[in-house]
């Protein structure tokens, strides 16, 4: 990652040194490592619990490019040097209009993140429902559902279907098909078998993506998609045009980062709720490795 920067800050941090403490002001930013670890801690109970460590070619702190939100972890430095790229929203901007690789490698990171958060979704046994209403990220999510809707007037010959309402427009476990889709008009919901019981956990609506993970290979889908409002139109999207679609602007290709992160976040935040932290089942785990680079 090192070698495609131009523009954005480089920073180091010895084993020890605090990144930012849980409560932090965000000051915009979020950071990509590029050499070294960090651990991050939660206070529970009035104790700090280690969450997480990311390494190499991972990134933290990214609610902070979205919105002043206090910080909701604290970051360590775990190993001898830390070196990492602070990363604000105007720098994001100023890179990707100059540098398409770096574009594409943040869109590839925070794909193959979001596909390795939906695949703990197989944990997960009582049901949830993403109540965005309530969520303080809602006005970056509305924002970026309309910014993303510029991608249907940029492609005139973008192909769109109408769905009635419970129209399945894939079942979790069904072989992917290597597209992704977007909601035009209506509205669809994703759905998970928690014990069994097919629910919904998370809304969709016009400018929203859905069926990412399948850029990174993933051979199934970990969820399934249903048609929640009448007359909805969606396009589907296959690799190669999702790609020429991302390098056409700097600023849809910022809001649609944005939207994965904020989908992302908002998912693994529920999920943590119900005690789903770091994975250590063997067959999630397995499938986690054969999360491919979508090479973008």
């Amino acid at each position: 990652m090192l070698h495609i920067l131009k523009n954005i800050r480089v920073m180091e941090f010895k084993q020890g040194s605090v990144i930012y403490e849980e409560g932090d002001k965000a000051d915009g930013s979020l950071y990509f490592i590029l050499a070294g670890r960090v651990n991050v801690f939660k206070t529970t109970d009035g104790k700090p619990r280690q969450i997480d460590s990311l390494g190499e070619g991972q990134f933290f702190g990214e609610v902070g490019i979205l919105m002043d939100y206090p910080r909701t972890a604290t970051v360590l430095a775990a190993s001898g040097t830390v070196r990492m790229a602070r990363i604000t929203a105007e720098s994001f901007l100023q890179e990707a209009g100059q540098n398409m690789k770096f574009a594409l490698k943040m869109i590839g990171i925070t794909i193959q993140r979001l596909a390795r958060i939906e695949l703990k979704l197989q944990m997960v046994q009582e049901p949830f429902t993403v109540d965005l209403e309530s969520h303080p990220l809602k006005p970056i999510v509305i924002e970026n559902r309309q910014k993303n809707m510029q991608i249907a007037e940029m492609l005139h010959s973008l192909r769109s279907t109408v769905h009635y309402k419970g129209k399945k427009i894939y079942g979790e476990g069904d072989r992917d098909t290597g597209e992704m889709f977007m909601v035009l008009k209506g509205e669809v919901q994703l759905m998970h078998a928690f014990r069994s019981q097919e629910t919904s956990f998370y809304p969709l609506y016009a400018g929203d993506f859905f069926g990412m993970s399948t850029l990174t290979g993933m051979s199934r889908r970990p969820y399934a998609a249903v048609v929640a409002g009448e007359h909805t139109a969606i396009c589907a999207f296959d690799k190669n045009l999702f790609s020429r679609v991302i390098q056409s602007d700097a600023n849809l290709i910022f809001s649609i980062f944005r939207t994965f992160v904020a989908y992302s976040t908002i998912l693994d935040e529920y999920m943590r709720k119900k005690g789903i932290e770091n994975v250590e089942d063997g067959r999630i785990n397995k499938m986690e490795a054969n999360i491919q680079d979508p090479e973008l």
